[in-house]
């Protein structure tokens, strides 16, 4: 009696398990493929809807080295819960056929307008072995970088339309798509509530190109560790990037980059990520901090994007006979109002000592000599184009340097000093002190330097190199 309870109880046992087992696989498989696919793209929807006012997506169309399928793109989405997606984007690269001289032949070259685009399209979540942000009609701020119209090889810029949704935290906090055919990662992160898209791309691009400008006679340094590399040709995005003090054509890479303003705070960051293995944290993201004037990992403050120092930067291209200038025509916020009114003083006396005298520069340069500078000024009679020169002895300093009058280099010169007072004030006073050198506005752009008195931060004036 005994062994058959025993063997009921057992057979009980394994009864229930089958059932809880089957219930349990029951639960599993309740939902069919399609509900399944369904739930999946209702989720991601809801998440990219999330955003009121959607996200700022930095689109690299491929993993190319050069421009234009290579730099990245700013545009801006909003996703709305009708499935209608509004995108906009400031930046449009075009092929152009040109004329070569050389060559005698017609060419294809890459132009860029910088015009504000917006237009709406529909989007949807598909999924296709996991799910897929598809971009499903044409739009033109988007599709412009996969339309084959857009060059003779009929693949446009390369980009993609479907991308792969990698990540999607349940917060919305950011996105990770990833091209569906070239496979490039393109980050997406909020957009504030309030934020007008046409404002917040003219604000990016007026930033990137202060501090990457086409016109800077020198690029910035990427501090990674101990290791120190060159960063220049960076104002379209597409960097070259090689070690200090080798060679530029033998050791570049490439590493696209792009600006988002996210608050009050510029991002700069890279395509991809810079990997060392004495370094921790992720080396790609990059905050602008305007009191240091430079970028730095908030994962790792040893990596950081940093400007040359301008007062190094100026006596480098100083002593090898650059020359900088202050021109006729000088904006009202490139001269401070002590500077300006000195400066108007001895325009006024030079032409009222000769009323067709015409204003054309003051130059600063090297002088006959070691330790010698010379303020030169240009100008323009009825006659003639005319120049005096005033010699000064030049010291150096960490942060600047110290002028001390010498002399007035001619004869005509001289006379000049001693005939007009707003001359002289300016020469043998004002411009006979120390200065320091700083950069205008930021020091990454070094095509204009600040000179400013070191005994009177008041007075201070900007010299184009």
């Amino acid at each position: 009696m005994m062994k058959k309870i025993l063997y009921f109880s057992l057979m009980l046992a394994v009864t229930v398990g089958i059932m809880s087992c089957k219930n349990e696989e029951d639960d599993i498989f309740e939902a069919s493929a399609a509900e399944r696919l369904n739930a999946a793209s209702a989720l991601y929807s809801a998440r990219l809807t999330a955003q009121p006012n959607g996200w700022a997506m930095q689109y690299y169309p491929t993993y190319d080295d050069e421009e234009p399928n290579g730099a990245g793109y700013l545009l801006l989405n909003r996703f709305n819960k009708d499935y209608t997606v509004d995108v906009s984007g400031y930046n449009w690269p075009y092929w152009e056929s040109v004329f070569n001289t050389e060559t005698r032949d017609n060419e294809m070259k890459v132009f860029y307008n910088k015009q504000y685009i917006t237009d709406t399209s529909y989007w949807q979540v598909i999924t296709d072995n996991g799910p897929v942000l598809s971009f499903n009609s044409y739009n033109n701020a988007l599709h412009w970088f996969s339309d084959p119209d857009f060059h003779e090889t009929g693949t446009g810029f390369g980009g993609d339309y479907e991308f792969v949704i990698v990540d999607a935290p349940e917060d919305a906090s950011y996105m990770m798509l990833k091209g569906k055919k070239r496979g490039t990662y393109n980050l997406l992160t909020p957009v504030e509530e309030g934020v007008d898209y046409e404002s917040y791309l003219r604000e990016v691009s007026d930033f990137q190109d202060a501090h990457f400008t086409e016109d800077s006679p020198v690029g910035c340094f990427i501090v990674f560790g101990d290791s120190i590399y060159n960063m220049e040709d960076a104002n379209g995005g597409l960097p070259s990037i090689y070690p200090e003090g080798s060679d530029k054509i033998a050791n570049q890479t490439f590493n696209p980059f792009l600006i988002t303003k996210r608050g009050n705070d510029f991002y700069l960051r890279f395509r991809d990520a810079f990997e060392r293995d004495d370094m921790e944290g992720v080396l790609q993201d990059l905050r602008y901090i305007p009191e240091e004037d430079r970028f730095v990992c908030p994962d790792n403050s040893n990596f950081r994007i940093e400007p040359h120092n301008a007062n190094k930067f100026f006596w480098d291209t100083f002593g090898i006979g650059h020359i900088y200038s202050l021109k006729r025509e000088v904006p009202e916020d490139e001269m401070s109002a002590k500077m300006s009114e000195a400066f108007a003083a001895a325009l006024k006396d030079m032409k009222a000592v000769n009323k067709n005298f015409v204003f054309d520069e003051l130059r600063f340069r090297l002088g006959d000599g070691e330790g010698k500078a010379e303020w030169v000024f240009k100008y323009q009679t009825t006659s003639s184009a005319r120049e005096m020169a005033m010699v000064y002895d030049i010291v150096t300093e960490p942060d600047g340097f110290t002028l001390t009058f010498k002399e007035a280099k001619t004869e005509y010169a001289n006379n000049i000093l001693n005939r007009v007072d707003g001359v002289k004030n300016i020469i043998t006073n004002l411009f006979s002190q120390k200065f320091k050198v700083k950069g205008y506005g930021t020091q990454f752009d070094l095509s204009k330097v600040r000179i400013e008195a070191e005994a009177d931060p008041d007075f201070w004036f900007v010299l184009k190199y």
